[in-house]
């Protein structure tokens, strides 16, 4: 429990270090506005991965021991909200620019037209979404994220270890995309939180209420 704990705070300690202003910040000052613009998406995207699929390999070596495993009749029931959250994840991006949001359009850009463009990060679309599953919940990536790792049919102590702590950073990151949505969008997103939830959904919506305003990336 220990070792899987201490392999989760390091992939969280460089997730949340690389995402934050102050290290982009300094990334600027290093190395330029353009390096950034153009780079920094697809660096701190493949970072992730990579750090990710670590994470995954090392909790692989980590002895274990199974705790509980579901009756067959709960284990489909289980694993049918998983298969719900991986479809709300792939919907969540149905809205977005999926290459600029991995970062690929960027350097695409710059290679082939030497062209920058965007923000601090290369995104050139910035309204707010608020139709499809954004009209039914805040955060669908997140609540994607939850359904998958806490309907594990099979539960053992480092399974358990590691989803209370997955579990606790995707609440931390809802709250902190929060902040910095109130910051960009203001009194737009003030009224959004208003009317849809953040993670439970929204249940009117699929009976055909629902608001949409502009989309971004």
């Amino acid at each position: 429990m220990i070792s899987i704990l201490l392999i989760f705070l390091i992939f969280a300690s460089i997730h949340s270090i690389t995402v934050s202003r102050k290290f982009k910040q300094a990334g600027k000052e290093l190395f330029g506005d353009t390096f950034m613009r153009v780079y920094y998406r697809a660096l701190y995207n493949l970072v992730s991965v990579v750090t990710f699929a670590a994470v995954l390999y090392l909790s692989a070596q980590v002895p274990d021991q199974e705790v509980w495993l579901a009756p067959l009749w709960l284990k489909w029931v289980m694993h049918g909200i998983q298969l719900i959250g991986l479809i709300l994840g792939a919907r969540s991006f149905e809205y977005l620019d999926t290459w600029e949001f991995m970062g690929f359009k960027q350097v695409w850009r710059y290679f082939t037209r030497h062209e920058v463009a965007g923000n601090s990060e290369g995104l050139t679309e910035r309204g707010l979404v608020t139709k499809g599953v954004y009209g039914i919940v805040r955060h669908p990536m997140y609540l994607a994220g939850l359904a998958i790792v806490i309907f594990n049919p099979v539960l053992t102590v480092n399974g358990l270890t590691f989803t209370v702590l997955a579990g606790l950073y995707f609440l931390f990151g809802v709250f902190i995309e929060e902040r910095r949505f109130v910051k960009m969008f203001g009194d737009q997103y003030r009224e959004y939180m208003k009317e849809v939830p953040r993670l439970i959904p929204r249940m009117s919506f699929l009976s055909g209420h629902g608001k949409s305003r502009n989309d971004e990336a």
